[in-house]
């Protein structure tokens, strides 16, 4: 699959919702990490924000790995400052 940058990448260190990203990259380094994506807004009919139970979920970057998740563009990533994450879009090759 390839998938096309749409803005700069970020530091995960501060929460960020990646420029309100609704499908995320996420690059890691030398060591496996663990990524928390959480609500910044609550959930409404529109089903538009997060309803993620406790209001957060995390996900297990492996080691040097790369994932893209798919989010609500309001939710934050946060991890550490040696995970990156880039807005993108999925499509085909």
């Amino acid at each position: 699959m390839a998938i096309k940058a749409l803005a700069n990448t970020v530091a995960t260190g501060s929460a960020t919702n990646v420029f309100l990203a609704t499908a995320v990259q996420l690059s890691n380094d030398g060591t496996s990490r663990t990524v928390v994506i959480a609500n910044t807004a609550a959930p409404n009919d529109a089903g538009e924000h997060g309803d993620y139970a406790g209001n957060q979920v995390s996900i297990r970057v492996p080691a040097n790995g790369t994932l893209i998740v798919r989010k609500r563009p309001k939710d934050t990533v946060t991890c550490n400052a040696a995970m990156f994450a880039t807005k993108v879009a999925e499509g085909s090759s």
